[in-house]
């Protein structure tokens, strides 16, 4: 089995409490070392890991012989990082948002194409359990033609850190937007032909967004809205997915879907002129309902690092291509645009 030497570059939230504990499990990934700012951090991982830590990024590009670099570090520093790690030879793996801008996104490319390396971006999501389940009802057909999905993220959070402020490419449409808009097109369909977005700043310390409510229309027709708000005080389901046959919806630890078969409705018939049969409003019909509850538990989620593996050790299609991502940041940045941020 290939094993790929790995530096992580950050050792914040996302790079110390996932990429480092998913590298260490997988037996194709060898974390050599790491790069960090802080003393204390890059002290923290020598212990407990055994690796080799840099206060600069520069003198671990000159000093290891690498095959990857996971960049989790702030999102304003990876379009630079990439660049350079490809210049030499090193393949990517970027945490979302891929970059600021889709400037950015582009060098980033251009980068991966000169030098011929790969780049392929993090997005958890499409591998998640309420992915997985999603995947399975659509499959069952229980819903018919898709004509509306809302994804919700909300919670109450008087957010401080780097990710408060515009100018590290924070704010809830770059952080958790890069998820939710990503999940949405990997599960409904790629391709957005009209949209609208609005920002606000509410509970945020910083000048950044934090809430966030887009719609859009996919080429098939259906309707997408997005919402995530950091200033919500109660929890909203995170899924709503409607059909012509029945509905989904996310609750708790579970989906819960109702729907009908178009073989056991009545032949209702069609009324002609204004005359409403007994005078009656709607018509008493009683659709034949079919419930199904589907617990998360059942559908585990999947290891994104082994999609990594499939990638960049053994050169099998990227599970998250890169012309996807630049369609994703593409979109934010026209949110942003349209919401006049």
């Amino acid at each position: 089995m290939k094993t790929l030497s790995t530096a992580v570059i950050g050792l914040g939230r996302i790079g110390w409490q996932f990429h480092i504990p998913h590298i260490l499990a997988h037996d194709g990934f060898h974390l050599t070392s790491v790069v960090d700012p802080l003393e204390e951090r890059r002290e923290e991982a020598r212990r407990e890991f055994g690796v080799r830590g840099y206060a600069d990024y520069a003198e671990l590009l000159e000093s290891e012989a690498l095959d990857l670099i996971t960049l989790a570090s702030p999102t304003h520093l990876h379009t630079e990082q990439a660049v350079q790690a490809m210049s030499r030879g090193i393949d990517v793996f970027c945490d979302k948002p891929m970059a600021r801008s889709l400037a950015e996104v582009d060098a980033m490319i251009a980068a991966m194409r000169t030098h011929g390396r790969k780049l392929m971006v993090f997005q958890p999501h499409r591998v998640t359990s309420e992915a997985a389940v999603i995947r399975h009802i659509l499959a069952q057909d229980w819903l018919g033609e898709i004509f509306m999905v809302r994804r919700t993220l909300c919670n109450y959070t008087r957010r401080n850190d780097w990710q408060a402020f515009k100018e590290y490419g924070g704010g809830m449409l770059n952080n958790f937007g890069a998820h939710c808009l990503d999940q949405v097109l990997h599960l409904f369909g790629f391709g957005v032909r009209r949209f609208d977005c609005h920002l606000r700043k509410i509970a945020s310390l910083g000048d950044a967004d934090d809430v966030v409510k887009a719609l859009a229309e996919l080429e098939n027709g259906a309707i997408v809205d997005i919402e995530i708000n950091m200033a919500c005080a109660v929890n909203i389901p995170n899924w709503t997915i409607c059909g012509r046959r029945g509905t989904a919806i996310h609750q708790a630890d579970k989906f819960i879907v109702r729907y009908y078969r178009d073989d056991e409705l009545a032949d209702l018939g069609l009324q002609d002129g204004l005359a409403a049969a007994n005078r009656k409003y709607g018509n008493e019909e009683v659709i034949p309902w079919h419930t199904v509850e589907l617990s998360l538990a059942d559908y585990p989620g999947a290891d994104f690092y082994d999609h990594c593996y499939a990638y960049y050790a053994e050169d099998k299609p990227p599970f998250v291509p890169v012309e996807e991502t630049r369609e994703v940041m593409r979109l934010l940045g026209a949110f942003r645009e349209c919401a006049g941020w």
